[in-house]
């Protein structure tokens, strides 16, 4: 009886707020999720955005305007609570038994991008590194799609400690925080199909449009 009236009180005590622009949200919610203002600024779709071109891919929203801003920012800030809140809708319809791969820099670890690896932790599934980078490449914003689908050809390779990997049953998306032309997704995915993984496709926080 006191257990529950002490929860009860908890609830009462304790006002829910906005991640991302830490405002005080009125609806109760049982996990991190952004308040209207900041769902309408980012474009976060209710359900996210899917698409099959370049690959089939699940995505938070557009990568324009506010949601780039924030993509950007949180390479930076690498704040779990934001990213929780901003992939909430990718992970309402992922299997509790999904397996994500997030895709590896070819930077140095203190250079590399953190955000794959922490949009895998913020959808609470099971994370495997099974990639590898198997070769140096260039930084891709100035290059054509032509140009990208070269610089990634052959870039990875299964992960020596994953080499033999396989987990029947277990759906595996590729993870990446942006969708361009699909150059580095779709040779990751080629990758692990190769190897004969279930994966499903790419799960990321913004597509271009």
């Amino acid at each position: 009886m006191l257990v529950p009236l002490r929860d009860c009180f908890q609830d009462l005590l304790v006002v829910p707020t906005c991640p991302i622009c830490r405002s005080e949200i009125t609806t109760r919610q049982q996990e991190p999720q952004p308040c209207k203002d900041c769902s309408k600024k980012l474009g976060l779709l209710k359900f996210g955005l899917r698409g099959i071109k370049p690959v089939q891919f699940h995505a938070a929203g557009w990568y324009r305007g506010q949601l780039r801003r924030e993509i950007l920012r949180q390479r930076l800030r690498k704040d779990l609570s934001v990213l929780r809140a901003m992939t909430r809708p990718l992970g309402l319809n992922l299997p509790t038994k999904a397996v994500l791969v997030p895709i590896p820099s070819w930077k140095t670890e203190k250079r590399a991008n953190p955000l794959p690896i922490l949009i895998c932790r913020s959808l609470g599934r099971r994370t495997q590194n099974l990639l590898r980078r198997s070769r140096s490449t260039v930084g891709q914003h100035h290059l054509s799609r032509q140009q990208r689908l070269l610089n990634m050809k052959s870039a990875f390779v299964m992960h020596p400690d994953h080499k033999d990997w396989i987990c029947k049953g277990s759906p595996t998306w590729v993870v990446d925080d942006i969708l361009t032309t699909g150059a580095t997704a779709r040779e990751a995915l080629e990758t692990l199909k190769g190897r004969g993984v279930d994966v499903r496709g790419l799960i990321c926080l913004g597509r271009t449009p």
